[in-house]
């Protein structure tokens, strides 16, 4: 058993670094593109311009990606993780990717980088977690009308046949009421003022 544990360990290592490389990569190349257009626009040296946005956003990513699953497989091995441990990693790992692109900067830029970043990873995970739970809600198959309908929001309500006739015949049952009501006030009156007879 002992013989397997270090190539087990040697093999999550490499999973880990290729993993890191191939987040930093996607993070390079979408930084790479982002500068290439801003430096045509603006006139400045594209090559440039391209090859440092995109080492720093290696660096970013690949640090990031690396932090964060690092921080979480030594969690996960003790326990699963809550959506609060799972903020505290990504916005851990976004400080450690700070630090290392503000380093490339110069000393001034290693503090702020941390603090930005970290909260770049704090808002992206808890992004990420709102989704996930909102892909877990079962997805609800009634009709549009319906769903608007049932909604707080929505002026008009929907009710069934059976919640109808009930409401319909509560609505006649009051009208007759106010029928007899009328009826009796018209007998009272009948009464009280009565008819006087013709005379010959």
């Amino acid at each position: 058993m002992s013989t397997h544990t270090p190539r087990a360990a040697q093999s999550n290592a490499n999973a880990i670094f290729i993993s890191s490389a191939y987040f930093g990569g996607g993070a390079a190349a979408l930084g790479g593109t982002f500068a290439a257009f801003y430096a045509t626009v603006k006139g400045r040296n594209t090559v440039l311009w391209t090859g440092a946005a995109g080492a720093q956003c290696f660096v970013l990513g690949s640090t990031f990606w690396f932090s964060r699953t690092v921080l979480r497989n030594n969690a996960l091995e003790a326990h699963p993780l809550s959506p609060k441990e799972e903020l505290m990693y990504s916005s851990l790992a976004g400080s450690f990717a700070g630090m290392a692109g503000g380093a490339l900067r110069g000393r001034g830029n290693i503090i702020p980088g941390a603090i930005v970043v970290g909260l770049m990873g704090l808002g992206g995970q808890a992004s990420y977690t709102v989704f996930e739970h909102m892909a877990e809600k079962p997805a609800d198959s009634r009709p549009l009308l319906d769903r608007l309908s049932s909604s707080k929001w929505w002026p008009l309500k929907s009710i069934s046949d059976a919640d109808y006739e009930k409401e319909l015949s509560e609505r006649v049952i009051g009208l007759e009421a106010e029928m007899a009501m009328i009826d009796e006030r018209i007998t009272a009156l009948k009464q009280e003022f009565p008819r006087s007879s013709d005379t010959p």
